[in-house]
Formats: C-alpha cells, structure tokens, sequence
C-alpha cells in the first residue's frame, strides 16, 4: 500500500506522519523560484518531457516563466518584478493534464512551505474510485483556476485546519 493509501486510511492523530516525509511531495515555499517548482515536479513525474525556466519579458520590464512540456513552449507573464506561486502551480497544473495532476495536500496549510502531490491523473481517479471522491479531494484538493494555496487569507486558512480535523 502506498503512503497516500496509508494516509487516507489513517486516523486523525497518525494522519501528517504518514505522508511527512514522502519523497512524492513536491514542497514549495512562497519564495520559491517558478523554474524551481517545475524542475521539482520533473523529479516526482519523471516524464523525462518537463522543464522550465525564466526569461525577460520582451515586451515590457518584467520576465516570463516558460514551462517546456513535451516539445512545446509554454509562457507565463509576469509584467512586474515577482511571480506569484499559484499562478505558476495553476499553468503548470493545466499544461501537464490530461496525462498528469497536481493535487494541494491540504495537510500543508498554514506554514509559507506547502505540499503538492504530482501523479498520474489514471492514479488520483482510481484513489476516487477507493475511498470517494469527497474524502480523497478534501485532503487531495483539485487544481483549478479559482484555487487559491498561497494567497489565502489567514481566516481562510484557520477554517479549513478545523475542517480537516472532522
């Protein structure tokens, strides 16, 4: 049984020290480089397609991040002086689909360092198929462009903690 398996089958005491120190868990601080958080991914996947790095802009004094997947190019602008993590983790996230997903560990929450999950999309839908679409995207959360991981307000973030502890 995998760590994720071990994880959603666990109690809520023995829950986080399942999957703590999985080497599937792409970690990414809200300092993080843009090319960093997709060479990382790379390392999980293992796709042997997935690259990425940061250029300037062209067309203005900002700099564009480009995800390389599978012998396309794929650019996102930052016009001004900083990237913003979710924004890189949202376009990462929709260029590696349909054969890929990247989940947000919701685990993770409350700390500048959160935890991604990068697998198969065939694996997260057969964990859906196990244990239930709600209990594996309550702590497994889908991607999407209204996900909000680094931008939450602290509100927000106390919230969902109390949930995942029900």
């Amino acid at each position: 049984m995998d760590n994720i398996r071990k994880y959603l089958n666990a109690g809520l005491e023995e829950r986080i020290d399942v999957l703590w120190e999985d080497k599937d868990i792409l970690w990414i601080d809200w300092r993080e480089y843009d090319e960093e958080i997709i060479k990382c991914c790379e390392k999980i996947l293992q796709t042997g397609e997935l690259d990425g790095e940061v250029r300037e802009s062209e067309s203005d004094m900002g700099f564009d991040v480009i995800i390389k997947f599978r012998n396309k190019e794929h650019i996102i602008k930052y016009p001004g002086e900083g990237a913003d993590r979710d924004t890189t983790i949202k376009e990462l996230n929709k260029i590696i689909t349909p054969d890929y997903e990247i989940r947000f560990w919701m685990d993770s929450i409350g700390s500048d360092t959160l935890g991604f999950i990068p697998k198969k999309l065939k694996y997260w839908e057969e964990l859906e198929m196990e244990f239930g679409k709600e209990k594996v995207r309550k702590y497994f959360s889908v991607i999407n462009d209204n996900s909000r991981m680094f931008d939450m307000e602290m509100n927000e973030i106390f919230k969902l903690m109390e949930e995942l502890k029900k």
